[in-house]
């Protein structure tokens, strides 16, 4: 049997079965007809755009201008609390109208709620100073007598927020032929003062679901493939794919507009059907392009899942069809489906993806989920001792508990407890069961974390509990909830349960989904991977080795895809156990006694020492260790460390100081020739704490030449000159200079270059390539490369050309520069044209120095494997760090959420690589802290002012990128063509390699 709604899931908190629309006005189709947005009197009633209802308006300023209300209109709206498949559109925005004429109308939905239960009432909202400062929510059954729920009150602001009303408790409403919810306005100082009201929405679930448990419940919020779900390609290459925007899962046949011919099987994780009965499944599908290709659902109680697919080992469940919807990308309800109360043991279902002629249509899936009846024997009674649900039990052996919502007794040994909710606490205390009591089966975790929500009762570690409260999922973590009863059953009995080992990599996350809310031991050091939030949140990633970008070490495409999937399951977080920004004490830095300080660290590249002790969470989509004992760390894996010394005649850096800016930003200040938003430093104090860090670095790089990156792009190069003067302060033996340009292409920022002259001086032109050299080089959104000259005091001569190709954001949503999906980012094809047109400028010789020795340099945006690197080394440049490093990719200079790569890069011609004598990164800045840098005022999350600790004017954390060192002996140029001897026999000479 299949029953079709036009209703797509929402999560809302519900006694059992997931909330499903009764009615639903996404107000995206306000637009009238001279183009403009608004509404008309035959706007209302507002018939619902998914479900049945209508929302119209009473007691109102109906005053009409060109055909339409003056005083409600149609700003833009908000995706809070849309439904999938809806975009942002307009919104419902009454005015406060003339004299405040409004004050007093009402919004008012009606629906019906025949066989339902459990209602929800829910909308977006945002508004001005002037606007309504009063919301007054009440429902009624008969339109005339109304019940005040709450009145919210205060202005709205002028970001979008949702306002949640759960009815579930209110039984009048329950099975009505009419119901009404009235939004009553009031308080307007201003006519054109208003309240917006986006995405309104009345939810509920069907009476005869109202004893149901949820035993799986997947909104596609999180990745799939990360929790069980996995495909199965029978033929074609397409694959699907997980949008994190829109929470779906899609597979889409098209390669360059033509469809491909493809079968693809979507399997779900494996689910035991043997501990309950009768049950029901529903998906929520959109169709994003009609085709002529069905979808097909099929359960399976003999697959393998091994990956083999024999579809006689499959049972059709139903066939959607592309007829089955009226619009794209609009999830429909498929549900009803009870062929899998056939199945005892364990199952599989599967989506079928099969295309091979006529329209090819795209598959979106948004939801699936189950339910069933389960007998979980609760005792009536609450008492020690009493029958009572294992954790095991409740847990299950997949990533979601089985019995979600359903009220359980279970009894544990506490473990960790949490339960103040004070500076972002918990709230809450874990608990195990004993060592003796466990089932034996390593996919079911036997701990879990109580939400007691100062319920009252304290509990501590090795206490003996029992709990009564509900099953559910917070953010994909199994917890109780809603906690009615804590009872002490005994003390002192920690010795009874065991912390089990955790090691990494895992070769599936159900090994770590296992041991969620347990106790838990690490097994081997650890490496620390990222502290990008280790001030922030509290919390530092670690790994069984460093782990690279994938497209640093390996090709894009399938092998990026890979490498990433291969990261993915091998981090955890080790969090200090709260919730919240900027939570106080800090963690403890490297010492192992005193907090976090930029003279006690903790760095990317410490081990954790194995031993460390936690109990394993999930929240934000991350496995996490919440500390029970501070970490201990091993500094002598990555120590802070003095520059290299020079080895050669020459030394060349290339440094991305991450905006120096000498106009503060702020204050309406602009830079550049566009003026555009200045950046960097917001103050004089904070530009002294820049410069004293950039200064520190530059010196003690001791280079000769340094191409800077993220320079401010200055008429009269007042930056440079800055720059240059203290570090002349700073280092007066070293004479600096640097190579003015005045102003360089569109951008707020610029490359620069200076240099020591008693070391080198500049030779030749100093030259620009831009889209009117090459209109490969595009530089309508990408900063020109920089060319100059250099002799060294021996005569040797080479030519620097300082990059910054596009970086990897605002993505465009189609196109050869879209995000391909293969490792390399967005405007990949951007920076590959870019790389080819600088292969072409270099050869031409555009300083007319007569030297082939080129130097590439500077922040490319690409990692080392991607398409512009691979470009420039298929045109004979070498990659200088990796030569370095033996041939071996596995450098870096900077790290983007726990993986390191290089993008900032030094590539040499054959002639010059042959006088390289060391090319290496100084590690000072990617590894560190970010809040160690030179901006003073309030930590990342706005509640804690930076600690006076925080800030040293050293060289670590002077910016986000490590400088790249290189040292030559450049060779000096043999003498040139017309001051050279004839050949004694006539004939040609060589041309001059140098």
């Amino acid at each position: 049997m299949r029953v079709l709604l036009t209703v797509a899931t929402l999560a809302l908190s519900a006694p059992a079965f997931a909330s499903q629309p009764i009615a639903y006005w996404a107000q995206n189709d306000n637009e009238l007809v001279d183009g403009g947005n608004g509404f008309t009197p035959a706007s209302f009633p507002m018939p619902a755009d998914v479900g049945n209802g209508s929302l119209y308006l009473i007691n109102f300023n109906d005053e009409v201008q060109n055909g339409a209300y003056r005083f409600i209109q149609s700003f833009a709206g908000s995706t809070s609390n849309a439904l999938p498949g809806f975009g942002s559109g307009g919104s419902l925005s009454p005015q406060g109208g003339a004299g405040n004429s409004n004050n007093g109308m009402s919004i008012v939905m009606e629906v019906e709620t025949t066989d339902l239960q459990d209602i929800q009432v829910s909308w977006a909202q945002r508004g001005t100073g002037t606007g309504f400062n009063s919301r007054e929510f009440a429902w009624s059954v008969d339109g005339s007598n109304y019940t005040v729920v709450e009145t919210d009150t205060g202005a709205l602001g002028s970001s979008w927020s949702v306002q949640e009303y759960d009815l579930s408790a209110v039984s009048a409403l329950n099975d009505q032929p009419n119901v009404y919810f009235r939004i009553t306005l009031d308080g307007a100082s201003n006519q054109n003062g208003n309240n917006r009201f986006d995405n309104l929405l009345v939810s509920a679930i069907n009476a005869d679901d109202a004893d149901r448990i949820t035993v799986y419940d997947n909104d596609f919020s999180a990745d799939p493939f990360n929790q069980g779900w996995y495909q199965v390609n029978v033929s074609g290459n397409e694959r699907w794919e997980w949008d994190e925007g829109f929470n779906n899962i899609s597979f889409a046949p098209f390669v360059g507009g033509q469809c491909q011919s493809n079968e693809s099987w979507l399997i779900s994780p494996r689910f035991d059907f043997s501990r309950q009965q009768d049950e029901r499944l529903a998906l929520d599908i959109a169709r994003g392009f009609p085709g002529d290709n069905p979808l097909e659902i099929y359960y399976s109680d003999s697959y393998n899942g091994e990956g083999d697919i024999d579809p006689a080992a499959w049972q059709l469940i139903t066939v959607i069809e592309s007829d089955d919807f009226n619009q794209n990308n609009v999830p429909v309800r498929f549900d009803g489906l009870e062929q899998l109360q056939n199945i005892e043991g364990y199952g599989y279902v599967a989506v079928r993806f099969s295309y091979d002629s006529g329209d090819c249509g795209t598959w979106r899936i948004s939801a699936m989920d189950m339910t069933a009846n389960v007998d979980l024997n609760t005792p009536d009674e609450f008492f020690c001792g009493a029958p009572a649900t294992p954790i095991h039990f409740i847990q299950g052996e997949g990533f979601q508990s089985p019995v979600q919502n359903a009220f359980v007794h279970l009894e544990g040994i506490v473990t960790g407890s949490f339960q103040s909710t004070q500076d972002g606490g918990l709230g809450g205390f874990f608990m195990q069961m004993a060592d003796a009591e466990q089932d034996g089966n390593p996919f079911t975790s036997e701990g879990i974390f109580v939400h007691d929500n100062n319920f009252g009762r304290s509990v501590y570690p090795g206490d003996v509990v029992r709990v009564a409260g509900i099953v559910q999922e917070q953010f994909s973590e199994t917890q109780i909830r809603n906690v009615s009863d804590v009872e002490l059953c005994a003390a002192n009995h920690l010795d009874r349960v065991s912390p089990v080992y955790v090691e990494l990599p895992v070769e599936d996350f159900i090994e770590l989904e296992s041991l969620e809310g347990m106790w838990v031991e690490t097994a081997q050091d650890l490496v620390v991977t990222d502290v990008f939030n280790a001030v922030r949140f509290g919390e530092i990633y670690v790994s069984s080795e460093r782990l690279f970008q994938p497209t640093q070490v390996v090709a894009p495409g399938e092998p990026s895809r890979a490498l990433q999937a291969a990261n993915d399951r091998d981090r955890l977080i080790i969090d200090n156990a709260k919730t919240g920004a900027n939570r106080l004490p800090l963690l403890t830095g490297a010492d192992g006694m005193n907090e976090l300080s930029a003279s006690n660290p903790i760095r990317a590249g410490y081990t954790v020492n194995a031993g460390f002790q936690g109990l394993m969470g999930f929240s934000f989509g991350e496995y996490r260790v919440r500390a029970l004992t501070d970490p201990e760390f091993d500094t002598s894996t990555n120590p802070r460390e003095d520059a290299e010394r020079r080895r050669g005649q020459v030394r060349i850096a290339s440094f991305n100081v991450e905006n120096l800016f000498t106009t503060l930003q702020g204050s309406g200040s602009s830079c550049g020739p566009n003026n555009l938003s200045c950046r960097g430093a917001g103050s004089f104090s904070e530009l002294e704490r820049q410069l004293a860090k950039l200064v520190s670095a530059i010196g003690e790089t001791d280079a000769d030449v340094v191409a800077l990156v993220e320079v401010e792009n200055d008429a009269d190069d007042s930056t440079l000159a800055t720059l240059v003067s203290a570090l002349n302060d700073a280092y007066p033996r070293d004479n600096w200079a640097y190579i003015a340009t005045g102003w360089l292409g569109t951008d707020a920022i610029k490359n620069a270059y200076i240099y020591r002259p008693r070391r080198v001086s500049p030779i030749g032109d100093i030259a620009v390539l831009d889209s009117s050299v090459d209109p490969g080089f595009d530089t309508s959104r990408q900063r020109p490369a920089l060319a100059q000259s250099f002799e060294t005091n021996s005569g040797g001569r080479f030519t620097a050309v300082n990059v910054h190709l596009r970086a990897k954001a605002s993505c465009p949503s189609s196109g050869a520069n879209a995000d391909q999906g293969d490792g390399q980012g967005c405007w990949n094809e951007w920076r590959t044209l870019s790389a080819a047109a600088l292969a072409r400028w270099i050869e031409t010789d555009p300083t007319n120095a007569g030297t082939v020795n080129h130097l590439l340099l500077g922040d490319f945006n690409a990692y080392a494997m991607e398409d512009p690197m691979t470009t420039l080394y298929d045109a004979g440049y070498l990659n200088l760090a990796i030569e370095d490093n033996n041939g071996e990719p596995d450098v870096y200079s900077y790290t983007f959420f726990g993986q390191a790569g290089s993008l900032d890069h030094a590539l040499a011609s054959p002639s010059l690589a042959a006088q390289v004598l060391n090319a290496s990164y100084w590690q000072i800045n990617s590894d560190e802290i970010p809040a160690f840098n030179y901006t003073e005022g309030s930590l990342p999350g706005g509640f804690l002012d930076k600690p006076a600790s925080f800030y040293q004017p050293d060289v670590f954390r002077s910016s986000d990128h490590d400088p790249l060192i290189i040292d030559m002996n450049v060779r000096r140029c043999p003498p040139g063509l017309n001051s050279r001897p004839a050949h004694p026999r006539g004939r040609p000479l060589p041309v001059p390699q140098c």
